[in-house]
């Protein structure tokens, strides 16, 4: 990549990273997705080259993937043009691939109660238990559970203080019986794990079994091994346990304004996806008592 679209790229991931707070993950993402936009230009492509190349990425890639990378061009070239660093935007009206929304997948009731009702064997299944607790009572992502404190949980309001994306902090209701478990943890597991560890990693709530902090391939393995354990064989990620309590929650009549701030969605529009829920409940509704259901 030529210098100076290199530096315009390192100007555009800082100012995502420290003024507008976007997570690690996204701007490791944006990068990538710029970086084989410019490769070695010596001048910043002009639209029918973005163009061109969009199309190119949807033989190869899937659609979500290239939506995200036009996301990443407009945002690119948007802050170029603030900047004074471009003469004009050349990404206006630029549309990614029109993406067909899917339902997320859940696990029924029924899954759920399987994959929570174990008894656990030894130090560190009481851990994992109250791993997935904390994900099917509060719907928090796999990095918000990394990155619960001893201090997260406020026992005595039923609520768990999670930071989502930004850094944005929400508070969300946490069922007696998962507070109950993360109470078990910390009472008769954490210290014993926290005693091995050969650099204390302070009030991380989640330990590994040699006292350090868990990271995301370890809650994925958690969730699998109870999902094989239970003979759950769809949905079986974290991310399906925090969909199973968004669709619980609207399928039982919570509004989706509830469910969105306990989601931690910035907008509203994303929760909407879980209206198929009261649309599938109402045809259940319609077919079982209308006379010619």
């Amino acid at each position: 990549m030529a210098a100076r679209a290199r530096q315009h790229l390192a100007d555009f991931l800082v100012y995502l990273g420290s003024e507008l707070q976007v997570s690690p993950n996204t701007v490791a993402a944006y990068r990538s997705d710029l970086e084989a936009l410019l490769g070695e230009r010596e001048q910043l492509p002009d639209r029918a080259t973005i163009d061109r190349h969009l199309a190119a990425r949807l033989h190869t890639h899937a659609a979500a993937s290239v939506a995200r990378a036009a996301a990443a061009i407009r945002g690119f070239f948007r802050f170029l043009f603030a900047e004074g660093l471009a003469g004009d935007d050349v990404t206006e009206g630029l549309l990614g691939p029109k993406l067909e929304q899917k339902l997320p997948k859940a696990l029924s009731r029924a899954a759920v109660a399987r994959l929570l009702d174990h008894e656990p064997q030894d130090d560190l299944e009481v851990r994992d238990l109250a791993i997935l607790h904390v994900l099917y009572a509060t719907g928090c992502r796999v990095s918000e559970v990394l990155s619960l404190r001893t201090t997260s949980i406020v026992p005595e309001h039923r609520l768990l203080r999670a930071f989502g994306k930004g850094q944005k902090e929400r508070l969300v209701p946490i069922a007696d019986i998962a507070l109950q478990h993360v109470e078990r943890y910390q009472r008769e597991v954490r210290p014993t794990l926290r005693a091995r560890a050969a650099k204390d990693p302070g009030d991380v709530l989640f330990l590994s079994r040699t006292g350090r902090p868990l990271d995301r391939v370890r809650i994925f393995q958690v969730v699998r091994i109870a999902c094989r354990r239970a003979g759950v064989t769809a949905a079986c990620s974290p991310h399906a346990l925090r969909h199973s309590f968004a669709t619980h929650l609207v399928s039982g009549g919570a509004d989706l304004r509830s469910v969105q701030e306990m989601l931690g969605h910035a907008s509203l529009q994303t929760t909407q996806i879980y209206t198929h829920v009261d649309h599938e409940r109402l045809r259940a509704v319609h077919t079982k008592l209308h006379p010619r259901g």
